[in-house]
């Protein structure tokens, strides 16, 4: 039973993880360009683009990424906050993991707000200028998506597999065997029972 639920948590996981990247990569696509913005008056007009919804989405599903895995590895596998008997690398997995999930959440809220902004501003040059997404911000944050979802499913996958494991019986736990079926030892008499 614990192998199924934890395979299951590894599957939101990944997808959780997928479609954040596929959503920011996506967002990267259809992100307004610079020769698509018109100026009309004191306004800029932006065709109608998904990207703003896609970065949202794609911000969304990796902040509940990290939610799911916290409550699935439950309390001591927070991002600053670690078992002492874990090993250094899962540690640092953990600790990379949320760093870039935190960077990433944050470049996709940024990419959202610049994708909806339409005010003018004038450049150093006195000219109108609108602003507009620069190329890479939300496929950067794709790529720490994805690295974040590997980092995750990694230490993730290796502390249910150690939480799994049987643990040995020390020396004053082990049973004695049974004596009373061996024929070179008497029984004891009914006196002493």
């Amino acid at each position: 039973m614990v192998i199924r639920s934890s395979i299951l948590v590894a599957a939101v996981v990944l997808a959780l993880g997928l479609l954040s990247a596929g959503a920011g990569l996506a967002a990267e696509l259809t992100r307004v360009k610079a020769s698509q913005i018109r100026i009309v008056g004191n306004e800029c007009i932006h065709p109608s683009s998904p990207a703003m919804g896609l970065a949202i989405t794609a911000a969304a599903a990796l902040f509940l990424l990290r939610i799911v895995v916290r409550v699935a590895t439950g309390p001591g596998y927070a991002c600053c906050r670690t078992h002492p008997n874990i090993p250094k690398l899962i540690r640092y997995c953990i600790i990379l993991a949320w760093l870039l999930s935190f960077v990433a959440v944050g470049q996709f809220i940024a990419g959202a707000k610049l994708c909806s902004r339409r005010d003018l501003h004038v450049n150093e040059e006195g000219y109108y200028e609108c602003y507009f997404l620069k190329p890479g911000m939300l496929s950067t944050a794709a790529f720490e998506a994805l690295v974040s979802l590997c980092l995750t499913l990694f230490y993730y996958l290796v502390i249910v597999s150690t939480q799994n494991i049987p643990k040995k019986q020390s020396a004053s736990e082990v049973e004695a065997p049974s004596v009373a079926n061996d024929p070179q030892i008497p029984p004891v008499p009914p006196s002493m029972q």
